[in-house]
């Protein structure tokens, strides 16, 4: 069995089911119709609650509440203080951070543009990537 960079490319060709003029743009529509464009999932936004729990899922953070809870139950109120707002201020920063992330991800998405260099009807094209199809487990 061979691996896909160990194949000729005439066999990579016959495997796709083209030619060195690459495909016709009525191929490439139904080819489209057929797998879909070449896109991302979409993932869907994270809540913001969703974020602000997730800052509590660290060992770190047990930890501290644990810490937390043994110096109140002995009585030590200032030192429970403490370390609770050490646990505030970690959630908030973290938090803080997450949500510019989440926004400058979402942003750059948004702000690109992929284009692919095809082969369409003999002539060479530039197409945004999304107008191509995925054609999913084409060598399987």
């Amino acid at each position: 069995m061979h691996l896909e960079y160990q194949l000729d490319s005439s066999d990579v060709l016959k495997d796709l089911g083209t030619s060195e003029q690459g495909l016709s743009s009525a191929e490439a529509q139904l080819r489209l119709a057929q797998h879909g464009p070449n896109l991302l999932a979409e993932e869907a936004p994270v809540s913001r609650l969703k974020l602000l729990l997730h800052q509590f899922v660290n060992p770190l953070v047990y930890i501290l509440l644990i810490a937390a809870a043994v110096t109140a139950f002995l009585g030590e109120y200032k030192d429970t203080i403490v370390i609770l707002v050490a646990v505030a201020i970690r959630t908030v920063i973290g938090y803080t951070q997450e949500l510019k992330a989440e926004g400058s991800v979402r942003a750059l998405k948004n702000m690109s543009v992929l284009k692919a260099r095809v082969l369409r009807d003999g002539r060479e094209r530039e197409v945004k990537s999304e107008d191509q199809s995925t054609m999913l487990n084409w060598l399987t």
